[in-house]
């Protein structure tokens, strides 16, 4: 009977599967090696770029602030200038309000009718005088009535 050896066979199959295994792992190794650096390089660049976002942020938000600044500083100043022009305005009427009273007065007034006294207390006129007849002061009320500057006469 004729034996045939077949243990080289075997070993020499053993030694192909030890070394695809090897093989392998290699190729596997590598892959991941390649994997976690291109991990890593992407996951860095988004880190930079999201730092880059935040210190344009931050730029934005100090330009802002500025203006915000600016804004105050220029409401202040408008507040200022009203409060001057309201000074001004009430003294204007203040100058021109004796003579506006005293033209409506001269309008209103009957031929027949004459004044003696004039007394300003703020929101009371007290006006003195006398006339030659009633009608004549019914008709001053009258007139001062319908000069609309003043609530009551």
């Amino acid at each position: 009977m004729i034996r045939i050896n077949l243990l080289p066979v075997r070993a020499a199959k053993k030694k192909e599967s030890v070394r695809f295994q090897l093989t392998l792992a290699g190729l596997i190794t590598v892959f991941v090696v390649a994997v976690t650096i291109a991990f890593y390089f992407t996951v860095k660049s988004e880190a930079t770029a999201v730092k880059s976002d935040i210190e344009s942020g931050e730029e934005e938000l100090r330009v802002l602030k500025e203006k915000i600044g600016e804004l105050s500083l220029i409401k202040e100043q408008k507040r200022v200038v009203e409060e001057k022009l309201r000074v001004i305005s009430g003294l204007e009427e203040a100058r021109t309000g004796p003579s506006d009273l005293f033209g409506l007065i001269s309008t209103t007034i009957p031929e027949r009718a004459w004044l003696r006294n004039i007394k300003d207390d703020g929101f009371v006129i007290t006006l003195e005088g006398f006339a030659s007849m009633d009608e004549d002061v019914a008709e001053f009320m009258r007139r001062l009535q319908r000069a609309a500057r003043f609530k009551a006469v």
